[in-house]
């Protein structure tokens, strides 16, 4: 099988969108080949990787000015999120992803990594400070990662331990009373034992006046992590390495409005806790002659809290007014465990075998101002699995990849209902690449995958029961028990490239995926009460393209993009309305996301940054048809850097305009008979801040 290479290679140089997240225009790097993802079964080149990946380095993080994930995801093309909560915990990769939690325990469809512990759900405490590579996987990645990979998976990894002697830090203020310290030192204890230690505080009032409590700090951010990382090298075939990680976060919530602004009226405001500690190690070992073994444990105890004035105003607003809050409070503990047996040769012919353990429990408490008693619930989930992969080279210039999950999960479910589920689950992921190099710098791939979703329980259904008054809105709860398994198949066609002097550098992929019982989040309403309930649907599409490109035309400015488009589709469900839902977009789906810029280095220490951020109006729910509108934001910075500090003047959201990132639609305004709009939570405002930041 052979492909003519001019036409290819004359394709990559004829495009011209690139990405700085792909190719690290930040560092104005010419060399693609230096970016290494790390979250795959085997640590790979990302030019060599048959998959959609944007891998944000810690320069695309410091100018962004992130402290939080959440800061970074518009600079990843196809890559969506929502808040209702204090942060935007919910992430959608390609249309694919949920958008909020209440009493039912998540299965989530993009997973979160950190170190390799899984926080899946918990981004309330996603810190940017000291973290070396964001790497988000786009699409099916069950092969990888199991379950949690249905729609991608983000992957952190946070600095490392080294011998080297070094002392970061950062430091910086803005308005809306924010500010924000992080320190982080690394070095060697002995000769064989090396650590890293860091520390972040984020603060900020939030962005919300509360006006019956005068205060501007109901909805603020409270933000602290602390991080240490050892790395042991026993002898020279065995080495440790341990990650501690404690995460303390005590957010505000009070986001909504019912004049639908930034002024609040509620005289219970909500909060969005994490307490979490966790810690995971690896271990190394070198000594087999056929192989080398990695073994790695992760525990993760997580004390969440998240609650909410249901009724967004205080007592004596109006006459027919209502008064509730509502609460959740999660206990979590995770541990996991996987040994994986790699081949010494990686070049050719490679594989990797191994096997993963993992075990999830967490007992949730809700209080609810119309429940007589709290609602507890307790869950346990056993998942197991066996994986591998395989290279095999067929040339110089081609090569084969198979990648096979197969997995079990054991599901047990009770609560104060006096319901009790046990639901063993069984599925497999699977990855068949074909790669192939066009020239020395660029590479085509074409692949076939599949991911898996394990089914569920929908909790919250049952204990809404007793509080629900129409007949047959509490029988569709008690047909509703349980959902499905999801599973999803893809194709990927891809081209990633850079031309020989390296100035420009492209990745493309485009895509095509399959869903199949689609497991679909909807919303009954009743009154000014909304239950949320995942159910089937028959099926669904979601296809589009990725292009990412940096061009550098000269030493002093690099021109980059991140593009995607979008086309999705929901069949085959039915609504609390009755409607009949066939061929309508999926929600969280923007047709188009875009993310362009400039970098202007105006002289040796001066540098000047401009990037625009837009995306397509999209839909905020499955169980109505209300969308958002179109986001276009701009954001600058002027940096000068003397020695090891570096100064940053920013503006983002340059123009001060108002989006959406969560929309909800229903009546809870009594003082107009609590008619049925579209109440949305605002995105950041215009920040206008200061960073000063130092390495030695």
């Amino acid at each position: 099988m052979t492909f003519s290479r001019k036409p290819l290679a004359t394709l990559i140089s004829l495009l011209l969108v690139s990405s700085p997240a792909l190719s690290q225009s930040e560092t104005q790097s010419n060399d693609i080949e230096k970016v290494i993802v790390r979250g795959a079964l085997i640590s790979t080149p990302l030019s060599e990787m048959a998959a959609s990946i944007s891998v944000l380095d810690e320069i695309a993080i410091e100018q962004r000015q992130a402290q939080h994930l959440e800061d970074l995801f518009n600079r990843a093309a196809n890559v969506n999120f929502s808040s209702g909560a204090s942060r935007g915990r919910f992430v959608q990769i390609r249309g694919i992803g949920e958008r909020s939690q209440f009493t039912d325990p998540v299965n989530p469809s993009v997973g979160y990594l950190v170190d390799g512990i899984n926080y899946s759900g918990l981004l309330a405490g996603a810190s940017t400070f000291d973290v070396e590579q964001v790497e988000i996987f786009k699409g099916p990645n069950s092969a990888r990662f199991g379950a949690e990979g249905l729609a991608g998976v983000i992957n952190v990894i946070t600095k490392d331990a080294a011998p080297e002697t070094t002392f970061d830090g950062q430091f910086g203020i803005a308005n809306f009373d924010s500010w924000n310290l992080g320190l982080a030192q690394g070095g060697s204890v002995t000769d064989k034992l090396d650590y890293r230690v860091s520390f972040h505080k984020n603060k900020s009032d939030g962005f919300i006046d509360n006006t019956f409590l005068n205060k501007d700090n109901t909805n603020n951010i409270d933000e602290q992590t602390s991080r240490l990382k050892l790395n042991w090298r026993v002898n020279k075939n065995f080495s440790l390495r341990t990650a501690l990680h404690l995460i303390d976060v005590d957010n505000g919530y009070d986001a909504f409005s019912l004049d639908l602004n930034r002024t609040t009226f509620s005289d219970q405001p909500g909060f969005d806790r994490q307490d979490s500690k966790a810690v995971s190690v690896v271990a190394s070992l070198n000594h087999l002659t056929w192989a080398n073994l990695e073994i790695s444990a992760s525990a993760l105890n997580a004390d969440l809290e998240y609650g909410f004035d249901e009724d967004w105003s205080f007592v004596g607003l109006h006459p027919d007014e209502y008064s509730s809050f509502d609460s959740y409070f999660r206990d979590r503990k995770d541990k996991s465990l996987e040994v994986k047996f790699t081949s010494k040769a990686l070049n050719k012919n490679s594989w990797v075998i191994g096997g993963y353990f993992a075990d999830e429990q967490e007992d949730l408490v809700r209080e609810y101002t119309f429940l007589s008693n709290p609602f507890t619930s307790e869950v346990e989930i056993e998942d197991l699995a066996i994986f591998g992969q395989k290279k095999y080279v067929l040339s110089d210039t081609q090569w084969l990849s198979l990648s096979l999950r197969f997995a079990s999960q054991t599901f047990d479910y009770r609560d104060s209902n006096n319901l009790e589920r046990k639901i063993d689950n069984n599925d497999w992921g699977t990855e068949f690449s074909y790669h192939q190099l066009v020239s020395d710098e660029s590479m085509i791939y074409l692949s076939l995958v599949r991911s898996y979703k394990m089914g569920g329980v929908n909790g919250q259904a049952l204990s809404r029961v007793d509080d629900i008054e129409d007949p047959t809105l509490r029988q569709t709860l008690i047909n509703n028990t349980e959902f499905e398994p999801e599973s999803l198949l893809g194709v990927e066609f891809g081209i990633k490239g850079q031309n020989q002097e390296g100035s420009l550098a492209v990745d493309l992929a485009l895509f095509y995926q399959d869903r199949s019982d689609v497991q679909v989040k909807s919303s009954l309403v009743e009154g000014q009460s909304f239950v949320d309930v995942i159910n089937n649907a028959s099926s669904g599409s979601n296809f589009g393209l990725e292009v990412s490109v940096n061009y550098n035309p000269n030493d002093t400015l690099a021109l980059f993009s991140n593009i995607g488009f979008l086309n999705t589709k929901i069949n085959g469900f039915v609504r609390q309305d009755g409607e009949f839902i066939d061929g309508r977009d999926q929600a969280h789906a923007p047709s188009y996301h875009v993310n362009i810029g400039s970098l202007w280095q105006m002289s040796e220490n001066l540098s000047w940054l401009f990037e625009v951020d837009a995306k397509d109006e999209y839909f905020y729910s499955f169980s109505h048809d209300n969308r958002s509108e179109k986001i276009v934001i701009a954001h600058t910075s002027l940096d000068y850097s003397l020695k090891d500090w570096n100064f940053s003047f920013y503006v983002r959201n340059l123009f001060d305009k108002d989006y959406a990132n969560r929309g909800f639609f229903f009546g809870n305004d009594p003082r107009d008979n609590y008619t049925a709009k579209v109440y949305e939570q605002f995105g950041e405002p215009r920040r206008v801040g200061l960073n000063v930041s130092f390495s030695y």
